[in-house]
């Protein structure tokens, strides 16, 4: 067995002040971490656990304009309502949130 796993899952996010991450996601298993895919609860734990309180931590987070692609895992229920408590639709950024303006059949 490789001492280290030969993929890695990583996330990083951007302002125009500053940068935050690498993130790598990883679990723990029985020989140690062990690199694990993106998915809805994983993306939520970053988001919730580690991101917002980052934002909030620099006074920032009601002036973020959110921006993410159509990943599954982005888009899941729970990740939308996390972003819509702490964002309003108005700085999301995703197809899959509605923005002023913006009408559902025009997608």
């Amino acid at each position: 067995m490789p001492l280290h796993s030969q993929k890695v899952t990583v996330w990083c996010g951007f302002t125009a002040a500053f940068i935050f991450g690498p993130l790598f996601l990883e679990e723990i298993g029985l020989s140690g971490p062990v690199t694990c895919t993106v998915n809805g609860t994983r993306y939520e734990s970053l988001l919730r656990n580690q991101l917002i309180p980052a934002l909030q931590q620099r006074g920032c987070v009601d002036s973020t304009i959110f921006m993410q692609d159509d990943a599954p895992p982005h888009i899941a229920t729970p990740i939308k309502q996390l972003l819509n408590l702490h964002c309003r639709n108005d700085r999301i950024i995703s197809r899959y949130f509605q923005q002023p303006g913006r009408h559902d059949h025009l997608r």
